[in-house]
């Protein structure tokens, strides 16, 4: 296991890992390494015990050429890792903080560094009764396979925690989810969950 600093608010520079997926606070994001800058970049991030940026990428591919990300992404730690004998790199991170890109730049080797500006995560709000029934949506939903929520049973009481692991397996494209990655009011985002489970009905 790896314990990695908490980043502070402003001018902090990362790393950014472009990825076809949302991540949000507290997700649970588990990676196979391969690509030598992304190897080194974790390399790099291990020993200086870091974690990294994640962002939604807007144009391009997760390998080869640097892609355009979001500006809006999430920090990640890395809490566990595993060398394989063929050279790929399992590490398993949780999502831990916001931030939004200011400037970034794309090193030689198609590693995008970024300065970034932490945003303050959304206050804890417990579940009231008439809200219940999206926990047991949850519920629901962590009987699926491909399913990986935190192990933090007190977390399942707070609507800022449930409306972001729903929106986050709910089978809507990641635009969407961006959008909800972006909002910081919470009754916005319990009102853009409710609108998303409207149109899958």
């Amino acid at each position: 296991m790896h314990s990695t600093q908490q980043p502070q608010s402003n001018n902090n520079v990362l790393p950014i890992f472009p990825l076809q997926r949302v991540v949000f606070p507290d997700s649970v994001l588990r990676l196979q390494i391969f690509e030598q800058r992304y190897l080194d970049m974790i390399a790099r991030q291990l020993s200086n015990n870091q974690g990294f940026g994640v962002c939604l990428i807007k144009k391009g591919n997760e390998t080869g050429m640097a892609a355009t990300p979001f500006k809006l992404g999430t920090y990640v730690e890395i809490v566990d890792f595993d060398q394989k004998q063929d050279g790929i790199l399992l590490i398993t991170c949780i999502g831990r903080q916001r931030f939004i890109i200011n400037s970034q730049t794309n090193l030689p080797d198609q590693l995008i560094s970024a300065n970034v500006s932490f945003i303050d995560n959304l206050e804890e709000s417990l579940i009231g009764g008439e809200q219940n029934e999206l926990i047991n949506l949850l519920e629901d939903l962590t009987q699926h396979p491909q399913v990986e929520i935190l192990n933090s049973p007190e977390r399942w009481q707070c609507m800022d925690f449930v409306v972001e692991r729903l929106t986050e397996f709910l089978p809507v494209n990641e635009s969407q989810k961006q959008a909800v990655l972006e909002e910081s009011d919470l009754k916005t985002r319990i009102a853009m969950l409710y609108q998303m489970l409207a149109w899958l009905k």
